[in-house]
């Protein structure tokens, strides 16, 4: 490993807490990380430390504490970044308790140093945002995320030559459009608490039209969903003439359309990580529904040491291998398997609020700052993670962390 060149302020003179970022590569990704820190500066009263090999920088980092370390000629942008996280425990100075953050998690909240907390050896990360099943056709070259991709264009595709409406296929920037789902979303996850809603789909039924709720009506004359000059196509009631024009069918108890050969369309889940990690380390994921843990925020310190050697050896093997993507959760998941840690303490969501854009029943709560609504759950997270668009100003969540952090601020920062 090559000499680690430092560049520490005073504030990491002492084994305080400290927070660690890692970056490596475009510019994108760099500007993501200075967006971030200047959050955390705002809200944390605890130092943090850059990791980079500034030899890959499109742009310098800026900041006090960097570590500058070379990392391996052949790598990519990529495997430099996550050679570099993977091996933080070898490149920080030893004494403190580290909390890594991904450069897209966000401060949000005073709270944010209160994570140090919930730290339980020999490390300590959050739960993903899916299970391990959902996750699968991202960590490995299986070919089952492209199939679900055109099984769903396909879908959509031929759905909209029969209803010929102009907000479908759905459009994920209409704040309509993402209104509706929210709201299906939250009637089919717990059908017993929106009753009332259900009841006035029912209601539309008779009448022809109703109010459902938060100013979403249903227009059976019209066959859509209303608000104002906005609409969506109510595609239930398409349903028979979809059928007869295109074969495709919907399926009530599976709550999703059948192909014109009545299979369903492919869905982005597999079970081939599964059988990868079998097939290159010898060990078994408890199940394909095993709550795995994400990679964007984690904590640790000098106890470490053995599980973070682990998941490095296990990436860099990966790197070698066409099969598996440049990926370093499939291999966190399989170190935490094989050190028999599946049943480990997590950290609570409020510290890896994982913020998925192409979700639109998470929502931002703009009479209360800080607070997000996910599904029929509110939450005010010190650790916004922003999956998908990061800086889209057309998204109520990204709008509403922008406006958390004072104007004046800003433009100190820059």
């Amino acid at each position: 490993m090559e000499q680690q060149k430092l560049k520490y302020g005073s504030e990491t003179a002492e084994n305080k807490n400290t927070f660690v970022f890692v970056v490596c590569g475009s510019a994108e990704h760099i500007n993501t990380l200075h967006f971030s820190l200047r959050y955390l500066k705002h809200f944390s009263r605890l130092p943090a430390i850059m990791v980079t090999d500034s030899r890959q920088n499109e742009i310098p980092v800026i900041h006090n504490n960097v570590i500058d370390i070379n990392t391996p000629e052949a790598m990519s942008h990529h495997q430099a970044s996550i050679w570099l996280k993977t091996s933080l425990h070898r490149l920080l100075p030893e004494g403190p308790q580290y909390c890594y953050l991904d450069s897209d998690v966000i401060a949000t909240g005073s709270g944010c140093d209160d994570i140090f907390a919930q730290y339980r050896p020999p490390v300590t990360f959050a739960p993903d945002h899916c299970t391990a099943s959902w996750f699968s056709p991202y960590a490995v070259n299986c070919g089952c995320a492209e199939k679900a991709e055109k099984d769903r264009a396909e879908t959509e595709n031929a759905i909209a030559a029969v209803v010929r409406h102009s907000a479908y296929p759905p459009d994920w920037h209409h704040p309509f459009t993402r209104k509706v789902f929210a709201l299906l979303t939250r009637i089919a996850t717990k059908p017993l608490a929106h009753a009332g809603a259900l009841f006035k789909i029912m209601l539309a039924l008779i009448t022809g039209k109703a109010h459902i709720s938060g100013g979403v009506y249903l227009n059976l004359r019209k066959k859509q969903w209303e608000s104002g000059s906005d609409s969506y196509p109510f595609l239930f009631a398409y349903r028979k003439h979809i059928r007869q024009k295109s074969g495709y069918r919907f399926s009530l108890s599976k709550r999703t359309w059948l192909k014109p050969d009545g299979s369903f369309p492919q869905q982005n889940r597999c079970t081939h990580l599964h059988e990868k990690i079998t097939e290159k380390f010898g060990l078994t994921i408890p199940g394909t529904d095993w709550q795995h843990w994400n990679g964007g925020v984690f904590l640790f310190d000098r106890n470490s040491a053995d599980f973070m050697d682990e998941w490095h050896r296990k990436t860099m093997e990966i790197f070698a291998d066409n099969e598996w993507k440049v990926r370093d959760q499939g291999t966190l998941i399989a170190t935490v398997v094989s050190r028999n840690l599946t049943r480990h303490p997590t950290l609570p969501e409020e510290y890896n609020f994982i913020a998925d854009f192409y979700k639109p029943e998470i929502v931002a709560c703009h009479k209360q700052p800080g607070t997000f609504r996910k599904g029929n759950k509110i939450i005010r997270p010190a650790f916004v993670h922003v999956y998908h668009h990061f800086g889209d100003n057309s998204w109520d969540v990204w709008k509403h962390i922008e406006s958390l952090l004072p104007q004046q601020k800003k433009e100190e920062d820059r």
